[in-house]
């Protein structure tokens, strides 16, 4: 097994890293924790849709819904807000018929 630094020495080109799966297996953990190995190296962006606003308690900064924030030097936090545009969108639609 490589891990993560490996895989970012050997892909140095890498641009998207996504992790996925179902509630409770750390997706959220190991995403800050490769979020801050890649500031080290390149500007980075970790983001979440997810509505618990969990980023927000990983980096102890409330992000939710506020756009892009700066943590620290190369490392930003987005924790989209996926109800409010899912709403917006919604009424958009229902002005326009």
């Amino acid at each position: 097994m490589i891990g993560l630094k490996g895989l970012f020495e050997r892909k140095p080109n890498l641009k998207v890293i996504i992790y996925a799966g179902k509630g409770g297996l750390g997706k959220t953990t190991l995403s800050a924790a490769t979020s801050l190995l890649l500031s080290e190296r390149k500007k980075t962006l970790v983001f979440s849709t997810d509505p618990q606003a969990s980023l927000s308690d990983v980096f102890e900064r409330d992000v939710f819904g506020k756009g892009e924030i700066m943590i620290k030097d190369n490392l930003y936090v987005l924790e989209i807000d996926a109800d409010k545009h899912i709403n917006e969108y919604i009424n958009s639609i229902k002005k326009k018929y």
